[in-house]
């Protein structure tokens, strides 16, 4: 009897309902394309297991390389397990019911084995989607398209932050430093008579012109290519700077995806063949770095008792472009200071104390 995959996604979405839809569907794509077979899971708690010998296969490998490598007993505690979700070893009467189970649903009996290892939906998925075997590479792709659009579905419904937020607080930070960025550059578009680009922020050094792209999402090899080759961007910029070095910098507070990385890397071995007569460099840097970098001009450039003030306005109004690590190190370096004596706590002042002029008078 074939289960279909709509069952294995009611499974799942019973039990936890605010499960990522996205990559419930992917994993169901991977157990139709790649014929994984599934078992309602009540031990787990989360709707579905696999045995996960035969995910092993699937991925091309050998069916103890799951065992071997990325089983939950190999790590030390759960920090150090690269993957999500978990998996159980099978023995028993657990192992008859999950045999009985297996050959009721598809027809097949599991054989003699005197123990299965199993792994919840989450576990599943996180392992066909790691390593670099060619259908693992094939899983990567999908993962990487779902873990994408959840990373843009939590920014754009939990967090509502999107480009123009990003771009607000990293203007207002800006402009606290000496860090020359500006800001919505706007150029006329050759391409497209009649019309115009903006980019998002510029640099502009003695030796090389920084042009910024700013996305609030896992940056993706589809941003890549829209920008660079459907909006040509840096043929744009070689006509706005000529004479000048052009780095066209990505940037996102959620990283970039390998496809994207990759891509890049494209790019600048073919640069001289893409844009002949010029010096292009194509980057990504991440948000956060940027925003450390304005932090430590404006820290450079202020008196050390404004550190504070520094520290509580990053805390309350950047959460969103600055990294908690850029905070831990401010708020040490002014605990230091205080330590040191370079700064020094205010006395406070008692409300209910009375001044001596005030009790002459009072006596009197």
């Amino acid at each position: 009897m074939i289960i279909s995959t709509q069952e294995l996604k009611a499974s799942i979405l019973e039990r936890n309902p605010k499960a990522d839809t996205t990559i419930v569907d992917e994993l169901c794509f991977l157990v139709r394309k790649y014929d994984l077979k599934w078992i309602p899971n009540t031990k787990f708690n989360n709707g579905a297991y696999f045995i996960m010998s035969q995910v092993s296969e699937a991925k091309g490998l050998s069916s103890d390389n799951y065992k071997d490598n990325w089983s939950t007993g190999r790590f030390k505690n759960a920090q150090s397990d690269p993957l999500s979700g978990k998996d159980l070893k099978l023995v028993g009467d657990e192992l008859i019911n999950l045999k009985v189970c297996y050959e009721q649903r598809w027809g097949k009996k599991l054989g003699r084995a005197g123990s299965i290892l199993v792994g919840d939906w989450k576990r599943t998925y996180a392992y066909l989607v790691q390593g670099s075997t060619q259908a693992a590479k094939d899983f990567q792709s999908l993962g990487s398209s779902a873990i994408e659009t959840s990373v843009k579905k939590e920014i754009e419904e939990s967090t509502h932050t999107i480009e123009p937020d990003l771009q607000k607080q990293l203007i207002e930070l800006t402009a606290y430093s000496n860090v020359g960025l500006k800001f919505e550059v706007a150029i006329l578009d050759s391409f497209n008579p009649g019309s115009h680009r903006r980019w998002d922020f510029v640099e502009r050094l003695p030796k090389v012109v920084k042009v910024y792209e700013l996305k609030a999402r896992t940056l993706s090899e589809q941003d890549v290519k829209a920008t660079l080759v459907d909006k040509k961007y840096i043929e744009l910029a070689l006509e706005k700077y000529p004479n000048k070095s052009i780095e066209f910098i990505f940037t996102s507070p959620k990283g970039i995806n390998w496809e994207a990385k990759n891509y890049i890397e494209e790019v600048n071995d073919n640069a001289k063949k893409l844009y002949p007569n010029a010096k292009v460099k194509v980057s990504f840097i991440d948000l956060q770095s940027i925003t450390e970098r304005v932090i430590n001009n404006i820290v450079d450039n202020s008196p050390i008792e404004s550190h504070f003030w520094l520290l509580k306005k990053l805390r309350e109004e950047f959460t969103a472009t600055v990294s908690s690590r850029t905070i831990t190190k401010l708020n040490s370096s002014i605990a230091e200071a205080y330590q040191t004596g370079r700064l020094i706590k205010k006395a406070k002042v008692d409300s209910n104390a009375t001044s001596p002029k005030l009790k002459s008078a009072q006596a009197a």
